[in-house]
């Protein structure tokens, strides 16, 4: 078995997981609108199409078969609706072609409609139909059937389709007062269609920042229960392991440098030492320290950090060849030094360990003022083997890492660190070309 080991996050739900459950949700939310809302809507078209129809067509007898026959069909369809529905009939992997059916046929019915009276059955001496009213109710439908703005807005283009159809139905006379009328019909629910798909974007869109906002609330969640376990093991551990690594350096000072158990004693002080910087990682990724602002120029504080990581660098590994392009114009941003410090420590020691085994290892670092962000920005970019697709979605999640002895901390310290002065990290990688980080500062 061995020495090392390795803290290992467990998996975030993956993306298709989260769809199939939000799927889910949105057919228990389809299943019950449609029962609640839509149901009701249908039946008071058929009612009041039957009303309107039999005041505005009294001519003593029956009614047409062809309109016989028309009301007949929706007053079926809506009753094996209703008991489809209301009975829990249908289940949820039903429900969506079931809706999608329900408001074609209801589209059919309003034009079916629309065209027996202007074009067979008249009302009255004119052609012209107040049915057409129904196409505005059908547009408002489509916010609950159609999720995304686009897929309401094709939708609605086939009822506003059909509506300028409706139109050339009821006055062929385009000079007549009626056709102004029926222009300005056209222009109106043209309006109301756009401005269903305009209020299906804003939904969305505050959807999705919703969502965004839930998962930073979890994520806080979990970084005070972090801290809270932080503290815990800090307290348990901190003494035992100071104690261990405080005999194993005695044991190593007094036996005889030829002794063979010199080795497993320097091995027990690194492991000991070890636990030690994972603990106080532990720590400053949940309770980071507060903040002293002041103005940095980063070009000083990155060579400070950069010289400090070359020191560290083992002896016979190849030093990165490191140029170096710095903007003397830029403003110095006013930030935490110890936190910048620390989160430039992080992304070093990161290049330098990805160059290990690189031919020709380089660090490009490059200072610039981006102007349309107002932001000082440090861009590292080193010539290494570069990071997966999958593995760059997870680079900031805490405890993941795709090395042996890693602890998963530091790009998680780095965004932590970053954010908590204003600013952000951007990371740009493919495998096989290098990666390039970002650390950008606010220069307000």
């Amino acid at each position: 078995m061995s020495g090392s080991w390795q803290i290992i996050q467990e998996k975030p739900p993956s993306r298709k997981l989260m769809a199939d459950q939000e799927e889910r949700d949105f057919r228990v939310w389809l299943r019950q609108v449609e029962r609640t809302a839509i149901l009701p809507l249908k039946w008071a078209i058929w009612l009041t199409a039957a009303i309107f129809w039999m005041l505005s067509h009294r001519h003593g007898g029956p009614p047409p078969v062809s309109v016989f026959a028309l009301f007949t069909a929706y007053f079926m369809f809506n009753l094996g609706a209703t008991y489809f529905l209301v009975l829990n009939r249908v289940m949820l992997s039903q429900i969506r072609i079931m809706s999608i059916v329900s408001y074609y046929v209801d589209v059919l019915f309003v034009t079916l409609l629309i065209y027996l009276e202007a074009q067979l059955y008249p009302a009255t001496d004119s052609t012209s139909t107040d049915f057409y009213i129904y196409y505005f109710l059908l547009v408002l439908r489509g916010f609950a059937l159609f999720r995304t703005s686009w897929g309401n807005l094709l939708a609605n283009m086939v009822i506003g389709g059909m509506f300028i159809w409706s139109v050339f139905w009821q006055n062929d006379d385009l000079l007549s007062y009626s056709s102004r009328n029926n222009l300005f019909r056209v222009v109106f629910i043209w309006l109301v269609i756009l401005m269903s798909w305009f209020i299906v974007q804003v939904i969305n869109r505050q959807k999705s920042e919703l969502i965004r906002t839930r998962e930073k609330l979890v994520q806080s969640e979990n970084l005070a229960l972090v801290g809270e376990l932080a503290a815990g093991v800090a307290h348990e551990i901190n003494n035992p392991i100071g104690i261990i690594s405080t005999y194993s350096e005695f044991l190593q000072r007094n036996t005889p440098p030829e002794d063979e158990r010199q080795k497993d004693f320097q091995v027990i002080r690194a492991e000991a030492q070890r636990c030690e910087a994972i603990v106080q990682e532990l720590l400053t990724y949940a309770r980071p320290s507060g903040h002293s602002l002041l103005p940095i120029d980063i070009a000083a504080l990155n060579d400070e950090v950069l010289e400090f990581v070359s020191r560290r660098t083992q002896s016979g590994t190849a030093q990165p060849q490191i140029q170096k392009s710095y903007d003397t114009r830029i403003p110095h941003p006013v930030t935490d030094i110890a936190h910048l410090k620390q989160a430039l420590l992080n992304i070093y020691l990161n290049a330098f360990q990805a160059l290990e085994n690189t031919e020709a290892p380089s660090i490009h670092v490059k200072t610039f003022h981006d102007t349309s962000a107002h932001q000082a920005v440090i861009s590292i970019t080193d010539n290494g083997p570069g990071i997966s697709r999958s593995d760059l979605r997870r680079i900031f999640d805490p405890f993941f890492t795709t090395r042996a002895r890693g602890t998963g901390l530091g790009l998680s310290i780095t965004r932590r660190v970053l954010e908590s002065c204003g600013g952000e990290v951007r990371v740009n990688s493919q495998p096989g070309h290098g990666t390039t980080v970002q650390l950008r500062l606010p220069l307000d």
